[in-house]
């Protein structure tokens, strides 16, 4: 764009950069994830602490999306200013003190296209422990407002049948379906013999 106005004149220019070949212009990225246990609105909360950094003389409006094997998604606003850092505390609706496997996917505008995307990483790790971290490829995905919306999978983390049916609640560390049958099979038992 280019005006005039009297003694005025204005020059604003837009370059539109491939974020999978940003060559030598900077661009926002995701340095590090780390799965810990936390406090979100005062309730404990497992959490994952992700840390952008900005290398650019450009302030980027960008958003972050983190989907974990037991969170559809929990999205931020994640802008972060020019040549500096920051970490940004995502709420997971996994149950503390597991192990957590997940994805955050870092863009600027729209997550259902490649336009836009910045920096996509997967995570898999335990609070207290060291989360590993390892770059993937950018993947669109529609979010989890839209109908038919993105669930995160990952085989080596899935939760078995009995822990899905158990809702994540165990007694003596065993799900709560398996305590729940046996009550039951021992009562059928207990009937048949009278």
């Amino acid at each position: 764009m280019f005006s005039t106005f009297g003694g005025h004149t204005q020059f604003n220019f837009t370059r539109k950069i491939d974020s999978a070949e940003s060559g030598k212009i900077p661009k926002p990225y995701i340095e590090d994830v780390t799965v810990a246990d936390g406090t979100i609105n005062g309730e404990p909360s497992a959490v994952a602490k992700v840390t952008i950094v900005n290398p650019s003389k450009q302030l980027y409006s960008t958003k972050l999306m983190v989907h974990t094997v037991g969170t559809e998604g929990s999205y931020y606003p994640a802008s972060v200013r020019p040549g500096d850092s920051r970490t940004i505390t995502v709420e997971l609706l996994d149950e503390r003190g597991t192990e957590i496997a997940g994805e955050a996917r870092f863009y600027a505008g729209n997550m259902t296209t490649e336009e836009g995307a910045l920096d996509q990483v997967e995570f898999a790790g335990k609070a207290g422990e060291e989360t590993r971290v390892w770059n993937t490829s950018y993947e669109p995905v529609r979010p989890t407002w839209m109908d038919d919306n993105y669930e995160y999978h990952n085989a080596s983390y899935e939760r078995g049948i009995a822990e899905k049916a158990s809702a994540g609640y165990e007694i003596g560390g065993v799900p709560v379906i398996y305590v729940g049958l046996a009550l039951v099979v021992g009562w059928l038992v207990v009937r048949k013999l009278r």
